[in-house]
Order: C-alpha cells, then sequence, then structure tokens
C-alpha cells in the first residue's frame, strides 16, 4: 500500500468540511535499548534478535487483525421491538457539535428525518464547533423544554451542567459520539449511542505497525473540539502500538481545534514535514482533516513516500483520495447513516419509555487497496456488505422495510 506522493494540481472539494484529529508518525528506533556495558557482545547480539523477534511477530498480529477489520460487517444490533406510536406528538431538540463535518451533519439529520416521518417533533441546533455555540443551544433546547435532548459529539464535561438542570426539569438527555460504547458519561443522561472509538484507535495502531514493520512512532495532533472521542482513540492508538511494537518510543501530542483546521493544519503539516524530515506516516484520526493536509503533501514534493490512515470514510475522501493514491491509503469506516438509524433507534425507545440498549453495535470497516474493488465507491450502500440495517430497524419499529 505504498502511497504516491507526486504534485496533484487540482485541490479537494472545497466544500467538505473536514472532521477530526491528525496523528503524525515520525521515525524513531525500534529495535531494544542497548544491553548493559557488561554485557558481552554475544548478549547484546541475543538482546537484538529477541526484539526483532518480538517486532516480527507483533507486525504479523497487526497484518492478521486488520485482515479480519477489511472484512464485510455483520449486524448485531438490537432485537427489543420499538413502540414507536407512542413517540408521535413529542418533541426532539438534537444539538450538534457542528453541522459543517459531512459525517455529524448525516447523523443529525438522517436521525431527524426519522423521528419527523414517525410523527415527532425533531430540530437540529448548530453549535459550529465552538463552546459559545454548544452553550446557545442548549440554553435554547432547556427553554423550548422538548420531551429529549441529544447531544451529539459533545463533552460531556463540559454540558454536565445542562444535563443536570434538564433532568431535574425532567427533560430525557441522550448522549452520542463520545467515544466508548456502555452507558452515558454524562450523570444523569439515560443513553448514549457511539461508534467504538477505542477500536477505531486499535485499528490505526495495528495498520502503523504493519505498514512500518514497528519503525518509527506516531506523532498525535489531536482536537480538543471533539475531547473525548479523540482521548480514547489516540489511547487506542498508544496502547495498540504498544502491543504490536513494544519497543517504539512515545512523542508529544499535537492539537488543533476543529473551527482552525483550514488555516492551521497546511501549516502544521508543512512544519512537521520540514522539522522530521524522516516522516512517513500521518494518521489524522478524522479523514476531513485530509482535504487540508493532503495538498500540503504534495506541494512539499518530498523525495521518499509518506502513508496516512484514518476514520470516518467520508464518501468524498474515499473517492478523490483514497481511490487517487494520493497519500491517504487507509480510511476505517463507521456507516453514518446505519449510525443515524441506532440514535433515532434509541431515541424513540425513551420516547416511549422503554428501557435503551446499552450498546447498538454500529460496526466498523477498514478501507484499503485490499478491498477498494470490492465496493462501488459510487454507493455507500455496497461498501457494508449486503447488510440492509435500515430494514432491520424498519421491523423493531413495527413499519414495512424502506
Amino acid at each position: 500500500m505504498l502511497a504516491r506522493t507526486g504534485r496533484r494540481t487540482s485541490r479537494r472539494a472545497a466544500a467538505i468540511a473536514a472532521l477530526g484529529v491528525v496523528l503524525t508518525l515520525a521515525a524513531c528506533s525500534s529495535t531494544s535499548s542497548s544491553t548493559k556495558a557488561a554485557n558481552t557482545s554475544s548478549s547484546a547480539s541475543s538482546s537484538a534478535s529477541s526484539s526483532s523477534t518480538s517486532s516480527g511477530s507483533g507486525v504479523q498480529a497487526a497484518q492478521a487483525y486488520l485482515a479480519k477489520m477489511s472484512q464485510p460487517v455483520t449486524w448485531s444490533g438490537p432485537t427489543t421491538p420499538v413502540t414507536i406510536s407512542a413517540a408521535k406528538g413529542k418533541s426532539v431538540d438534537i444539538i450538534n457539535l457542528t453541522q459543517e463535518i459531512p459525517a455529524l451533519a448525516i447523523w443529525a439529520n438522517t436521525a431527524q428525518a426519522q423521528l419527523t416521518a414517525a410523527g415527532v417533533h425533531a430540530t437540529v441546533c448548530d453549535a459550529k464547533g465552538t463552546a459559545n455555540g454548544i452553550t446557545t443551544c442548549m440554553q435554547q433546547a432547556l427553554a423550548q423544554h422538548p420531551d429529549v435532548i441529544v447531544a451529539l459529539a459533545l463533552d460531556t464535561k463540559f454540558i454536565q451542567n445542562y444535563v443536570t438542570q434538564a433532568t431535574n426539569e425532567g427533560i430525557k438527555v441522550i448522549t452520542g459520539q463520545t467515544g466508548t460504547p456502555g452507558p452515558s458519561r454524562a450523570k444523569g443522561a439515560v443513553a448514549e449511542v457511539t461508534f467504538n472509538y477505542p477500536e477505531v484507535g486499535h485499528i490505526l495502531g495495528a495498520w502503523f505497525a504493519a505498514q512500518s514493520d514497528c519503525t518509527g512512532y506516531p506523532q498525535i495532533i489531536t482536537s480538543t473540539s471533539s475531547r473525548q472521542p479523540s482521548a480514547a482513540e489516540v489511547a487506542a492508538i498508544q496502547s495498540a502500538i504498544s502491543e504490536y511494537c513494544p519497543n517504539a518510543k512515545p512523542i508529544p501530542v499535537q492539537n488543533v481545534l476543529i473551527p482552525n483546521w483550514p488555516t492551521q493544519l497546511p501549516t502544521l503539516t508543512r512544519s512537521d514535514l520540514t522539522a522530521q524530515p524522516n516522516l512517513r506516516y500521518i494518521i489524522p484520526l478524522y479523514d476531513g482533516m485530509t482535504i487540508y493536509m493532503v495538498p500540503a503533501i504534495e506541494q512539499a514534493n518530498i523525495s521518499h513516500p509518506l502513508q496516512m490512515a484514518s476514520f470516518n470514510a467520508t464518501p468524498v475522501v474515499m473517492q478523490t483520495e483514497v481511490a487517487k493514491h494520493t497519500a491517504l491509503v487507509a480510511d476505517i469506516g463507521g456507516p453514518n447513516h446505519w449510525y443515524a438509524y441506532a440514535l433515532a433507534d434509541e431515541i424513540f425507545r425513551v420516547l416511549a419509555g422503554q428501557k435503551p440498549v446499552l450498546s447498538e453495535n454500529v460496526p466498523l470497516r477498514l478501507f484499503d487497496s485490499s478491498n477498494l474493488s470490492q465496493i462501488n465507491l459510487n454507493d455507500t450502500a455496497t461498501w457494508y456488505a449486503s447488510v440492509n440495517y435500515a430494514c432491520n430497524y424498519d421491523k423493531l419499529w413495527g413499519k414495512a422495510c424502506s
């Protein structure tokens, strides 16, 4: 999966906003530390051999894991039916971190459409990726007093006071995309619906190990605009690299806030390429960032191959970068419309007074040169195998398959 990094004069679609966090991988030694001076050259040689064997087995384990994660996905969602007729006439306010990021807009808009079709009054408030925007949307929602507030991709620590106020006023709160499936991390919130960001991070860490033969380590560029999922993803990347490449040595993390991606990511990319001339791997946590990074990489006209892997499998990024042999050679997909149905499912359950499910089990799939030929890049319905998630949810909701 060697990336070609020659210049390209065309620019990626400017309308695509970015999501994410970039991890830039800098080279560092993966060999074992020197043995003590008292050791003989024979023992040092034995230590180096052991280190090489350890790295080799780790790389093989990473390759096997990636092969599994690149396979078509299966359905493992809820099985308990939902009485969505009980939701008719009720109201839901969805507060979205930003509508400018394609994946987030799909989550909010598709969930809103499913709720509206069931007779629920559903609105979406765009927090525009800022603290002030989140505060404004939360205050507006509390003033409107809906039956449910959905905090989508919002930091639960930041909104905790609003969650507490809503709970005290009898408003149910559902959090979404805070990183780890299970109970909500916001005290008082009744449910959480999220991709499995620790698993995303593990895939990215394994990808690095497999691509680099455990030579180097990621420099992580994260975004505190989406603090919790980013933190979970970064921790999992570091853990996976430690597992597969036990001799790799971490380097400090960098950060770029979502509103600053267009201006800061190109500069940061160029700076990293200059400061780290042996840089060979970049892992943007969310592939929207690559829209600003790939041109900077191409303009740098570096002499050695440089590769990236990321998360979200945004269609335009897959079509214009992964499929076009830019530096972005691998992208993990969490099916965004599937997630939106899962979010709607949890909302329906709360509105109907039913017990929420602990995890909707929305799957992940790694896309790279090994499986791109198996999908139609212009039809996202082909990306996650033949699973008809919409029909499965329709059946749970007592509807005919759409």
